[in-house]
């Protein structure tokens, strides 16, 4: 499965002041606080692809966000994300405090992104990736030093002034999805049906706790609950026509069903979940881990289950929607 399209801005725009992008609405000011704009850029072939960069000359600060269309998976952070390292010749700081799930809110729309941090040639550079509806919004901002503090500050404001969530309000996704079964899950009858389970949980989830006006910026695949409903619905998968546990005796299923259930019984579901995504997910405000007490456990217990070998993918489906009205 392809995840994401390789669409570079490539070709420059002449522009001497503030740009509007019609096709998503975005504007790109002609300069931002002490930085000046250097340069717009679209696509080609694309032009819903956009980018522009600026820079601060007297401190040697540079700053530039793009906007790419994108698939509209519930994995389309991380695999940008992931992308944009295999892009680069020097890796991230390893740490979780800084390369972490992050949000941007504005007024009712809420952006859920990845925020990563490098150091490279005595810079520090912070790149963020969020979702923005038919787009995936990406920003980064370096100088020279090693200050996350200061640079977030300065990343926060530039956000403001140039309003991601603008192009998800003039964009913004319908709520309803779809769901891709890998050929492996559709072998087995059982193991198809649980499977479902775990998908439709993850969708109920969604309905119960994200709005439209959070959902209208895509699939909230970077947040742990999201993740912990899909593991809870392989364990408790029944339906109105099967109201009892499975039967026994499918060696992938009992297997599957039995390490999430200790999992969730000993009370590392999301440990391990933070684990299995380079703890990217964003979770709950003030949710504890116990990441000692988890690497413990492993000593003890195999990792039966890696989410990169995934049993399906949820869709968002590719339409528009009126948020003044219900779905």
């Amino acid at each position: 499965m392809i995840f994401s399209q390789d669409l570079k801005p490539n070709k420059k725009i002449r522009s001497d002041a503030d740009f509007s992008h019609i096709v998503s609405g975005m504007t790109a000011p002609f300069s931002l606080g002490d930085f000046s704009r250097m340069g717009l850029f679209t696509n080609s072939k694309n032009d819903s692809v956009f980018a522009a960069e600026y820079e601060n000359k007297s401190n040697d600060a540079l700053f530039k966000f793009k906007i790419i269309p994108a698939f509209l998976d519930e994995e389309r952070l991380l695999n940008h994300y992931y992308k944009d390292l295999t892009e680069r010749k020097y890796i991230p700081k390893e740490s979780e405090k800084v390369n972490k799930g992050v949000t941007f809110k504005e007024g009712k729309f809420k952006l859920h992104g990845i925020s990563s941090y490098f150091n490279h040639l005595n810079r520090l550079i912070n790149v963020r990736v969020y979702d923005a509806g038919f787009w995936v919004f990406i920003s980064e901002i370096s100088q020279k030093g090693n200050d996350t503090l200061l640079l977030d500050k300065m990343h926060e404001e530039f956000l403001k002034n140039l309003q991601p969530a603008k192009i998800v309000q003039n964009n913004p996704l319908t709520r309803y999805s779809n769901i891709i079964y890998a050929p492996v899950a559709a072998r087995d009858t059982v193991l198809l049906r649980i499977t479902m389970s775990s998908a439709t949980n993850k969708m109920k989830w969604i309905y119960e706790n994200i709005d439209k006006y959070e959902r209208a910026s895509g699939i909230p695949g970077i947040l742990l609950d999201f993740h912990i409903a899909g593991i809870n619905g392989f364990i408790d998968y029944k339906t109105k026509k099967n109201s009892t546990s499975i039967k026994e005796g499918n060696f992938t299923v009992d297997k599957l069903i039995s390490f999430f259930t200790k999992l969730r019984n000993d009370g590392f579901i999301d440990e391990y979940l933070m684990e299995q995504y380079n703890y990217l997910l964003s979770p709950p405000e003030n949710h504890q881990f116990d990441y000692e007490g988890y690497q413990k456990w492993k000593l003890n217990n195999s990792i039966d289950y890696d989410v990169a070998n995934k049993y399906y993918i949820i869709v968002n489906s590719r339409k528009k929607t009126d948020l003044t009205k219900d779905e």
